[in-house]
């Protein structure tokens, strides 16, 4: 028997970001698995990645409330193809943003 899901704690992947036209602004999308989530052929170059979503990315909670996702972790995926997720309060095909804006 498997154990449910915890909806304020789901697993997701980073499928794809894009940059707003004036590159301040990054939108990033999550999905539910592994197989569907952006990959990185070293694990050195998916480290730079997850130091920057480390900063952190906002989403909006299952409640409705804004969450910062910042513990980001690598996963070996297959051979040479390393996927990025974390742990938070997400509904699948989440979206969040970040700025390196000044605040």
């Amino acid at each position: 028997m498997t154990s449910p899901v915890d909806p304020l704690n789901r697993k997701a992947y980073l499928h794809h970001w894009e940059r707003d036209g004036e590159g301040r602004n990054v939108t990033y999308w999550f999905c539910e698995f592994g197989k569907d989530a952006a990959h990185w052929d070293t694990l050195r170059s998916a480290e730079n990645a997850r130091d920057i979503l480390n900063i952190g990315v906002n989403i909006t909670s299952v409640q409705g409330c804004s969450h910062t996702l910042r513990n980001f972790e690598i996963e070996e995926f297959a051979v040479n193809h390393y996927v990025i997720y974390c742990h938070g309060p997400h509904i699948y095909r989440a979206r969040g943003t970040a700025s390196n804006a000044p605040a």
